[in-house]
């Protein structure tokens, strides 16, 4: 996530710096000339900035919602809030709900679920699968993996993808035995979020 904002301010940067060179030279030459940066230029200048600004915030809302890894590591991270106590129940289904990430079906594992899978009121660092796995439904499944330092805990997502935006279906937790099978059958290498 963080990555993509690097790269999209970079782009904004690297499309409004000739256009804002072009324009402050314009400026220059008519100065020189002693003749006035007239209304209509002023006015060209200013919508052209913004639709291009508006083009790269809009691509970039594109790609945080068409890329499966970008969207799981933002449900995972408003996951970690509620396992670190900032966000209850209610608050995280609607901080899911507010950013397009849940689908109408949306559930969850409940705060039982959570403590009897071995989670505590702590702070968990986020590992995500480095692939996803398609399932035989059209959706597609992402591990987590929550880590104090000491004990690792996995969560599943599963996704379907929606017009051009995968949102999250499914949040459940994994038992230890439940990851370990998966983990045999296919190897589930972790990168970490940072």
């Amino acid at each position: 996530m963080r990555a993509a904002r690097i790269v999209y301010t970079i782009i904004a940067v690297f499309l409004l710096i000739p256009w804002l060179t072009y324009n402050v030279k314009v400026y220059f030459n008519l100065k020189n000339n002693r003749k006035r940066f007239d209304l209509k230029r002023i006015l060209v200048l200013i919508l052209v900035t913004v639709l291009m600004v508006t083009a790269v915030y809009c691509h970039y809302r594109f790609t945080i919602s068409y890329q499966i890894s970008l969207v799981a590591e933002r449900a995972g991270e408003l996951f970690s809030q509620r396992l670190d106590g900032r966000l209850d129940t209610p608050g995280y289904l609607n901080a899911m709900k507010k950013q397009g990430l849940s689908s109408a079906a949306f559930t969850t594992a409940s705060a039982d679920d959570l403590k009897a899978a071995g989670y505590q009121d702590k702070h968990y660092e986020l590992f995500i699968s480095e692939r996803n796995y398609p399932a035989d439904d059209g959706s597609t499944v992402i591990y987590l993996m929550h880590s104090d330092g000491m004990t690792s805990l996995y969560s599943l997502l599963k996704l379907r993808q929606y017009g051009y935006a995968w949102q999250v279906e499914l949040h459940d937790v994994l038992s230890q035995e439940e990851f370990d099978k998966l983990n045999q059958e296919t190897t589930i290498k972790f990168q970490k979020v940072k």
